[in-house]
């Protein structure tokens, strides 16, 4: 049995498919193009496009969001694999600023009940973290994408289509945030698509799976859950520790410990569980600095399921995911820096 939970998430890969699939038909039937084109007409630009889909990504209250985000990002990406690829960094980018807001996310939840604090104390908190990011993903966007790089197929704007083509992936989505049963809501929606568009053509549907895309984040789940086992004697171990409040050694110590334990883990709830330790160890002073670190450590991690999601679906270079991550981390780490250790 403690071999099988290490396969549980593995159904996790449905939604994937069931996205995919979902993708594809709309690629190929230009199912969203009206609506894309209503904002490119409107806004005058492309870009604005990719803004908004990527902040539609960034704010989905749903597990497996970097999933969704990709697929309404694909819509508009081209076939060029110069311009593909950085369609994986902006689903990466947009979709993990979330863990810094959301009074829905763990990594708000476990600290505001850990310290006692209101959800206004967290924003007054983490603000210049939140500021930092926004500023970040929208400087990528309009500094990095260019008009070549966004393909938007020109379709005249109907209410009827976007009821038809639209509405029911909204639908789903807010299904989904109420049940929390992706395979259920996607699938449906997978089969919506097929009866809406007549794509009973079995071979053509399994071509919109990646099954590539599958395989790593299969073995990625797999290897993640492994580690994650081990989890709780580290952090049984650190809590039996005799800390000196605010010994510089110690806190580089934490930090480096934090890091370290984040990015083997590649999980969420396990990297803002040892930031919140460190903290009640160390004090609030130097929450958001132990927050950082432990993020950076989840972000870049090789056990995080989403660098290889983008990787695959958008064939983004790992080393353009990690030169680019990295640069949003420094700007994390200089500003949880100066807040936590100057002012």
């Amino acid at each position: 049995m403690d071999i099988l939970k290490h396969f549980y998430n593995l159904q996790y890969l449905l939604m994937i498919l069931f996205i995919m699939i979902i993708a594809g038909i709309a690629k190929d039937y230009n199912l969203f193009s009206p609506l894309f084109n209503y904002i490119k007409n409107t806004f005058k630009s492309n870009k604005f496009v990719v803004v908004i889909l990527s902040a539609i990504g960034g704010i989905l209250p749903i597990e497996g969001r970097v999933v969704v985000s990709a697929a309404l990002l694909d819509n508009v990406a081209p076939k060029n694999l110069e311009s593909r690829k950085k369609y994986g960094i902006i689903d990466y980018i947009s979709t993990h600023h979330y863990y810094m807001w959301s009074p829905l996310e763990k990594t708000v939840i476990i600290p505001i009940a850990a310290f006692g604090l209101t959800y206004l104390s967290w924003l007054s908190i983490m603000w210049p973290l939140i500021v930092v990011s926004l500023v970040f993903i929208f400087f990528y966007i309009y500094n990095q994408m260019k008009d070549i790089d966004i393909h938007i197929d020109n379709t005249d704007f109907k209410i009827s289509a976007v009821i038809r083509n639209i509405f029911p992936l909204i639908l789903t989505i807010a299904l989904y945030i109420k049940t929390d049963n992706y395979i259920l809501c996607f699938g449906l929606l997978a089969l919506y698509y097929v009866i809406l568009t007549q794509s009973f053509n079995k071979q053509k549907l399994l071509s919109y799976i990646n099954w590539e895309v599958i395989i790593i984040v299969a073995i990625v789940i797999i290897l993640g859950s492994i580690i994650k086992s081990y989890d709780k004697e580290l952090l049984s171990y650190i809590k039996n520790l005799g800390i000196e409040p605010e010994g510089f050694i110690n806190i580089a110590i934490f930090t480096l410990l934090g890091f370290v334990f984040s990015f083997l883990l590649g999980s969420s709830s396990k990297f803002i569980a040892f930031a919140v330790l460190t903290t009640s160890l160390f004090g609030m002073k130097y929450f958001l600095w132990f927050f950082v670190v432990d993020y950076i450590g989840y972000l870049l991690s090789p056990t995080h399921k989403c660098f290889a999601i983008g990787n695959r679906y958008f064939n983004t270079p790992i080393s353009e995911y990690v030169k680019v991550v990295s640069l949003w981390c420094l700007c994390l780490l200089l500003v949880s820096g100066i807040v936590t250790f100057v002012l």
